[in-house]
């Protein structure tokens, strides 16, 4: 009797341990799925950011150039301009500063990850208020 009952145990732990150490290998399969999922979507987040990146950076670049223009353009209306001139330079004007807190807000949404169609939806946005107030421009430098 006494064979069959040490039989039994040394089966019985043979079984729990195999079971135990196909556990553990399983939890490090997971572990690192999820961990190789994880840094997969990481990189393509980060891959898709730059291309947002560098979109803004040529819409700064436009934008700079615009008002450079709006700065020269003041300077050369002077303190006494026409007010009918005025008026619609302060219209590009506006225009310019819209632009400039669409160009803030799309840093601050490419910054926290948001999709790729808001900052898309932004970034034109801020180009045709670029070009709204360059279109001004046009027509006060005549």
């Amino acid at each position: 009797m006494k064979k069959s009952r040490l039989k039994l145990f040394k089966t019985t732990s043979l079984t729990i341990s195999l079971i135990g150490v196909i556990l553990i290998l399983l939890t490090i399969g997971v572990i690192g799925y999820v961990a190789v999922s994880g840094l997969s979507n990481s990189v393509s987040t980060t891959v898709s950011s730059g291309s947002a990146y560098d979109q803004l950076d040529q819409v700064k670049t436009q934008y700079e150039e615009v008002n450079k223009k709006y700065d020269t353009l003041n300077q050369k209306l002077g303190t006494n301009p026409d007010p009918s001139v005025k008026t619609t330079f302060n219209t590009g004007k506006i225009k310019l500063s819209e632009a400039s807190q669409l160009i803030s807000s799309t840093q601050n949404d490419i910054n926290n990850g948001k999709s790729e169609e808001e900052i898309q939806s932004k970034l034109n946005q801020t180009k045709n208020k670029i070009s709204e107030a360059n279109d001004i421009y046009g027509q006060i430098a005549g």
